[in-house]
């Protein structure tokens, strides 16, 4: 039970503790005093819990607390005034005459309880101050707002403890010293303190979406925590445009985490990523958000704007279904009403995307010896893909080398030193290659063609009216122009390019395509596809041998070739699968269930908690009942999204539906089978001690329950829940 009520405490601490806090400061007019009395509080629940068990309300019975001690303190120093004496005398009435400490709780509450929600966005504004620097800003409001503790702050942030702690205490100090008061502002001011609050959220959002520091490329913790006080002040402030769109912001940027990294952890570009994984739930939400901001009937501000660009990419079913045009109009709206160098660099990635490489590089350009990119890698980054495109690789190189050098992320350097010696390659390659300087692309659509644009100077030593003899097709180069035949329908162009996305990603786009190996091929398959269903993983196969039949085709008539050209085939291998056997594939295969009937199915109100669960984990994760049901509590990373399956090495990940429901089927279990069964086993049956729960003394769910479970609602097998 102590285990338990310990848990119990930190989970009503998270939810609770802003209202708390909140509170007691329109009471004491002190933020630290108020924190202390709240702590008090919960020291007074670490005590009692454990014994007399954990109460009906527990945010009730912690508020109740930490108001009697505020009561205390302030007749002990004298400062309650009329206002505490009124409350003392209730307070002594209803104990003389109820006798018991519910009323004299029920009547603090009625006295004190009034606009609570005001109260926590009054704190909100006062833990924003534009008085107070921004990282004490964010700690301030993590802590009392978020809940978190010192050393919860310093862990996600990768800096000492002692040093939010110092944050921490000079926030409070500069707001009593400076008297800032308790109160949500209004006219003039009120907009620039609702964009300091709203530039903090956004803050904690960030460092967690793309940390600055550190071996991580993610921190999901920090994201989460940014979209529950975004949507706490959406509810408290809902007709703020602002709110909603910085709230449909960070729904629609957290819908890709789950594709943003690879198998060890490592970027990936929003254009490679597999937008299959994003999640579909998030994505609605920050529709809905973005739909609420705009019947806001106000001026689109900056999170409005930045939120409709993210919705352009959600909108995309493919990187190249995106709207680039669109997105370049948006930018120009942001920049005129946030006319920083940022957003500017972000428009140029969007004009080079519009209107080709060039173009975006001659703004950025412009924006080379802005102050704020000192010492900022993202500059650097941007400019060495724009050289990269353009084929000037040397120079890419320098930039790549140099943003590795600033960025502070170990992911992302080790990326950009990748891209760096991808490049070094290529530029020693074409000094070695005569006339390789006629291969520069020099804008969109001429990747590969082989041709000089309009009007360009011919290379020296070039015949004119005769094709100029042309380095070998790059991986990006080729896998462009085997996608864009005309004798692809838009269902095969979309497997293919999952298959040949994951190629360039490996391999990188810069690859000359003779140095593609077979081997190669095979050992980034088995890395991506060796635990995937047959048919997936022949899918991909067949991807392969249909890119290496195109390849050996597009090679010049024997008299054209050059050293260059590599050989036959253009020097690509004759079947870059021939390490890939084609594995069996179960006959029969079910139809999956039809979308609309699985929306319909989370939409029941009949279905069992621990169903659901398992229900939503099968569709979200697409892996098979035997794993799932396989998972134990003490294997699960809740916060990761993730679990590691009992019966092999492998991890099953699940989304935000999923992630919602799990920590209420654990319900404060700390070992054995994640579902469990109805029953305890009988003595003439029991099972193994793998799959029994230490805590429950129930047996580990059987996949024949699950299974008929399944039918029963449905008349579906729960293979034909699963994604495909």
């Amino acid at each position: 039970m102590s285990g338990d009520a310990h848990r119990a405490v930190d989970a009503v601490w998270k939810m609770e503790s802003a209202r708390i806090v909140a509170g007691l400061v329109r009471t004491v007019g002190d933020v630290g005093l108020a924190e202390e009395l709240a702590q008090d509080a919960l020291l007074a629940a670490l005590e009692q819990w454990p014994g007399a068990g954990v109460p009906d309300n527990p945010g009730a019975w912690l508020m109740a607390v930490a108001k009697r001690r505020a009561i205390d303190h302030l007749r002990r120093e004298e400062r309650l005034g009329l206002r505490h004496e009124q409350l003392a005398h209730d307070l002594a009435v209803r104990q003389d005459t109820a006798g018991t400490a519910g009323a004299a709780e029920a009547g603090i509450d009625a006295a004190l309880d009034d606009e609570v929600g005001d109260d926590v966005l009054r704190l909100m504004f006062v833990s924003c101050h534009p008085a107070l620097p921004a990282e004490s800003r964010v700690a301030l409001t993590l802590r009392l707002l978020g809940g978190l503790r010192t050393e919860e702050i310093a862990r996600a942030f990768l800096v000492p403890e002692p040093t939010v702690a110092q944050r921490v205490v000079r926030a409070k100090r500069t707001i009593a010293t400076l008297r800032l008061p308790f109160e949500v502002p209004e006219g003039p001011d009120r907009a620039a303190r609702l964009s300091s609050v709203l530039g903090v959220v956004y803050l904690v959002f960030n460092e967690g979406y793309a940390a600055s520091a550190g071996d991580d490329w993610m921190r999901q913790d920090l994201c989460q925590e940014a979209l529950r006080l975004g949507r706490l002040l959406a509810g408290l402030a809902p007709g703020e445009a602002e709110v909603h769109g910085l709230v449909a912001l960070m729904e629609l940027q957290a819908s890709r985490a789950a594709a943003r990294t690879g198998p060890s952890g490592e970027p990936v570009a929003l254009h490679e990523q597999n937008r299959g994984r994003w999640d579909q739930l998030l994505i609605r939400r920050g529709f809905a958000a973005l739909l609420r901001a705009r019947q806001c009937a106000a001026p689109f501000g900056p999170y409005v704007l930045q939120a409709a660009i993210a919705a352009c990419h959600a909108r995309a079913r493919t990187a190249e279904e995106t709207d680039w045009t669109q997105i370049n109009a948006l930018y120009e709206a942001l920049a005129r009403v946030l006319p920083t160098p940022v957003v500017q660099l972000n428009r140029a990635v969007a004009l080079a995307m519009a209107g080709g490489p060039e173009v975006g590089l001659a703004l950025v350009d412009t924006l080379v010896g802005e102050p704020v990119f000192k010492g900022y890698h993202r500059l650097p980054s941007v400019r060495g893909d724009l050289l990269a495109r353009l084929g000037r690789h040397e120079e890419a190189r320098r930039e790549f080398e140099r943003a590795a050098a600033l960025t502070l992320n170990g992911p992302e350097r080790a990326v950009l030193a990748g891209r760096a010696a991808a490049c070094a390659d290529m530029a020693a390659r074409k000094e070695a290659v005569p006339g390789a300087a006629g291969s520069v692309t020099t804008g969109p659509g001429t990747a590969g063609s082989g041709t000089a644009a309009p009007g360009a100077a011919t290379p020296e030593g070039a015949v004119p009216g005769r094709a100029t003899p042309r380095t070998v097709l790059t991986l990006a180069e080729a896998a462009t122009a085997f996608l864009a035949r005309d004798d692809l329908d838009a269902s095969t162009v979309r497997s293919y390019r999952q298959t040949m996305n994951r190629l360039r990603r490996d391999l990188g786009d810069d690859i000359p395509l003779p140095d593609v190996s077979a081997a190669r091929v095979a050992e980034i398959f088995g890395a991506a596809w060796g635990d995937a269903a047959p048919a997936t993983w022949n899918r991909h196969r067949g991807a392969v041998r249909s890119f290496c039949a195109w390849a050996a085709g597009q090679s010049p008539p024997a008299g054209d070739r050059g050293p260059a050209d590599g050989g036959p085939g253009g020097g690509v291998p004759r079947d870059l699968a021939a390490g890939l056997g084609r594995r069996p594939e179960p006959r029969g295969r079910t139809r999956p269930m039809d979308w609309p009937r699985v929306e319909a199915l989370w939409e029941r109100p009949d279905i069992a908690p621990r169903e659901r669960a398992l229900w939503l984990l099968l569709h979200e994760s697409a892996a098979g009942a035997g794993p799932v049901l396989s998972l134990n509590v003490e294997d699960l990373d809740l916060a990761g999204r993730r679990g590691k399956v009992a019966t092999g090495s492998g991890w099953v990940h699940w989304r935000s539906g999923t992630a919602e429901l799990l920590p209420r089927l654990v319900a404060g279990r700390r070992r054995g089978p994640l579902f469990l069964s109805d029953r305890r086993p009988g003595p003439g049956r029991p099972p193994a001690p793998a799959d029994l729960c230490p805590e429950t003394g129930r047996r580990r769910l059987s996949y024949e329950r699950a299974e008929y479970l399944f039918k029963r609602a449905t008349g579906h097998t729960l293979d034909q829940l699963r994604t495909r």
